[in-house]
């Protein structure tokens, strides 16, 4: 069942990178007026936009099977590191070898998954989710993202400004995926009315929506590489946290592989902060318009434009 899981979650991974590179690219460029639904309305009416939804939409289905036949501590890492192993695919279809640096950040996420995979035994039987320690990471996990959103709006650059939107984006999606494995669990258990009786999955409802809004506002503030590895990095932490509480997911915790564990999920944030800024760096060369269209985009965003795209 394990390998089954790991299996979905691998497909899950790179759906979800390739509809962050789509989004990414139809949300930066929004007009600065488009806010909140305003910027909603806007995206809906951009076909790269909609594939990325689409791709996302797979990618939220394989991630819940995934959740449903294994546990978040074995889902989560391999799901967080789909921007980095959608590096040789992307490679592929640009049809031409991956660069050194490409193959160092896959080498390094794969690296980090693994020796935190074999170290932690995220291995656990499913059992009914604990309410009142889901509902503790409910509420942590959206205060850790109002006062991270505070923080964004008072930032004055744009870069610390998605950082900081990356980390409230994060924090209520590792709640997210909590309450999904959450509310398969009520499911398959109860049926459709246990369902829409349970405050779970109102909860996982209201607090995506917010977390989708706000993370299409981090990819317009500034580059990918500035929100998505903070995002990646707070998403698992939480969505770790809230296996441990609210459904026991115990992983090895002595000191020897506690710390193993803590080294090799930051060797996959490396690896993720490796493999976002090549995501800029593709989408870069992509997409940046040339001739009259460049020079007029120039003239309208002045340095705030020059420093988005650096």
């Amino acid at each position: 069942m394990s390998v089954l899981a790991g299996g979905v979650a691998f497909l899950s991974a790179l759906s979800f990178a390739g509809s962050t590179s789509l989004q990414h690219m139809a949300a930066e460029r929004a007009p600065q007026s488009a806010r909140g639904p305003r910027l909603v309305r806007y995206l809906v009416r951009r076909p790269l936009w909609l594939l990325g939804q689409a791709l996302s939409a797979t990618g939220l289905a394989l991630h819940a099977t995934a959740l449903h036949l294994g546990s978040i501590a074995l889902v989560q890492p391999i799901v967080i590191s789909g921007v980095v192993l959608a590096v040789p695919v992307r490679s592929a279809l640009n049809r031409r070898w991956p660069w050194p640096r490409e193959l160092l950040a896959v080498a390094t996420t794969a690296v980090g998954l693994t020796v935190f995979l074999v170290a932690s035994d995220p291995s656990a039987p499913t059992i009914a989710p604990l309410q009142a320690p889901a509902m503790v990471i409910c509420v942590l996990g959206a205060v850790l993202a109002a006062a991270a959103g505070v923080i964004a709006r008072r930032a004055r650059d744009p870069a610390d400004s998605a950082f900081w939107l990356g980390f409230a984006s994060g924090a209520l999606f590792g709640v997210v995926a909590g309450l999904i494995k959450a509310v398969l669990y009520v499911w398959t258990h109860g049926g459709w009315i246990a369902v829409l009786s349970s405050w779970m999955t109102w909860t996982l409802i209201g607090l995506g929506a917010i977390a989708m809004i706000n993370n299409q506002h981090a990819y317009r503030r500034a580059r990918l590489s500035a929100s998505m590895p903070v995002l990646n990095v707070v998403d698992g932490v939480i969505a770790l946290v809230f296996g441990f509480v609210a459904f026991s997911e115990v992983p090895r915790h002595t000191p020897l592989f506690a710390t193993i564990e803590v080294l090799a999920f930051a060797t996959i944030a490396a690896g993720l902060f490796v493999g976002s800024g090549l995501e800029d760096k593709h989408a870069s060369a992509a997409y940046a318009p040339s001739g009259p269209q460049r020079a007029s985009e120039v003239a309208s965003q002045g340095d705030t434009g020059a420093h988005r795209h650096a």
